[in-house]
């Protein structure tokens, strides 16, 4: 593993991907759609309340960011969390693993477009029609997989770019709404409750997910391991603190029951404070953010069956690099048309429901892989001491099981909301369901690979 990582040519794949390039990838990767479609959710399920949440989930997300980091420099090979999982307990834990963090990175990829299409729709109402609204999401969709295949560099800079002109809005948003704010916008503080945090946890989950995104490309990054700690570090430091701040900033200046339900709360909330043009320039960075967080998932989701069939848990032909572009053509493809497929199913209902029930599955299969990540690093602490350092081999077994810990408290919450109409459609079914469906599948690969015989996956 460590003589791959030295040279992303050996493999194909080509480092393109420079400091800058790779912190906005976290954080890019991570303040998405999410930030201008959920302050509705939270109002409606917590209110004022959902702050505690914040603070909750944010300072998890700081242990697991711990774990990555130490993980990334550990072992910096592309796959992120399946490399952590198979090396510490094998080839079946690494394909499960796998599968739950791309089936995540997938079904995301389809609540991002369900979120353009929403916000779209504030310039060109046309758009509110199903097969208008369907048309729009692939034309999306299949531009942004196009700038993947062109090259990591290409969908770095698209990186930068975005996540640098996202940041904007958010911070004119905020200080608008401490202007306009009031104390009396605090109460009643938790109107449904405290039971409420629950879901509100497992909700704002959803919008932290992404920091470990830099582990997944780690050969595409120029310095590897050292480059990907820190970028997840900056990374983390840069949207944690845009959300707490953001998230205060709402609750302050506007009662929940202003927001709550909305598809589109922020554009609303800034309709209400500035007026028409505050709506267009919170859709514009709606929409510039949401292009941001899609071309991230899809760099990081074409590496996942890359890595996987490298690994040899994953049919040879998802492995294929392109000689002259170095990217994985065959991975990018097979996962945008797979998410092209479920964005037909989620304009069948309200966009917001559709965004939540989605949201929350995705959470929910990503977390399950992060938890198995942090095992990983408990376990390979003990076994293979020497790939950390003496203060990561202390420091790093301890954060990695509050993680864990941590992880499954938001698991929980997944399944609180939004209530299923049926015991199928519940997300931990849906959970379990992901998490035993790659069994099968993983016996039926190793007899594939086994009859197509030994052959290179570059």
């Amino acid at each position: 593993m460590s003589a791959a990582a030295e040279s992303g040519s050996r493999s194909g794949l080509v480092r393109g991907l420079g400091p800058i390039a790779t912190t906005a990838l976290v954080a890019g990767n991570v303040i998405g759609s999410g930030i201008y479609v959920m302050p509705a959710s939270l109002a409606e399920v917590a209110g004022p309340a959902s702050l505690i949440a914040w603070v909750v989930v944010a300072f998890c997300f700081l242990s697991l960011t711990s774990v990555y980091a130490d993980l990334a420099v550990a072992l910096p090979v592309t796959g992120g969390l399946q490399v952590y999982a198979q090396r510490a307990f094998g080839d079946l834990a690494g394909f499960i693993t796998a599968f739950l963090y791309w089936i995540s990175a997938v079904i995301g990829n389809a609540a991002f477009v369900t979120a353009f299409v929403a916000y779209f729709q504030v310039f060109f109402p046309a758009f509110a029609n199903p097969l208008n609204a369907f048309g729009l999401g692939l034309v999306f969709l299949w531009l942004l997989t196009l700038v993947n295949i062109i090259g990591v560099r290409a969908s770095g800079a698209v990186q930068v770019f975005t996540t640098i002109v996202k940041v904007l809005p958010l911070i004119v948003l905020s200080v608008a709404f401490f202007f306009a704010g009031s104390p009396a916008n605090l109460t009643p503080f938790a109107p449904h409750g405290y039971w409420g945090l629950f879901p509100a946890i497992s909700l704002i989950a959803w919008l932290f997910i992404g920091t470990e995104s830099a582990t997944v490309p780690a050969e595409e990054v120029k310095g590897a391991g050292p480059a990907i700690r820190r970028a997840a570090y900056v990374g983390y430091a840069l949207f944690a603190a845009i959300y707490l701040v953001l998230a205060f900033a709402i609750n302050y200046g506007l009662p929940a029951s202003a927001i709550a339900g909305k598809a589109s709360p922020l554009a609303d909330a800034a309709g209400l404070l500035l007026g028409p043009a505050g709506v267009k320039f919170v859709t514009l960075g709606a929409l510039i953010s949401v292009a941001g967080i899609l071309n991230g998932w899809l760099l990081v989701g074409g590496r996942l069956p890359l890595a996987a069939a490298r690994q040899g848990i994953a049919p040879a032909f998802l492995g294929r690099i392109h000689p002259r572009t170095g990217t994985p053509v065959v991975s990018l493809v097979f996962n945008s048309a797979l998410t092209s497929c479920l964005v037909l199913l989620y304009f069948t209902g309200t966009l917001l429901n559709a965004y939540n029930f989605i949201s929350l599955a995705a959470t929910a299969t990503a977390l399950v892989a992060i938890a198995i990540a942090c095992l990983a690093e408990v376990v390979l602490v003990r076994r293979e001491p020497g790939l950390f350092t003496p203060a990561r081999r202390v420091r790093g077994p301890i954060v990695a099981v509050f993680g864990f810990l941590a992880v499954i408290l938001m698991i929980i919450g997944t399944g609180l909301y939004p209530p299923a109409d049926h015991w199928y459609a519940n997300v931990w079914f849906l959970t379990l369901c992901s998490m035993l469906v790659p069994i099968p599948l993983f016996y039926l690969f190793r007899v594939f690979r086994q009859a197509q015989g030994p052959k290179s996956t570059a």
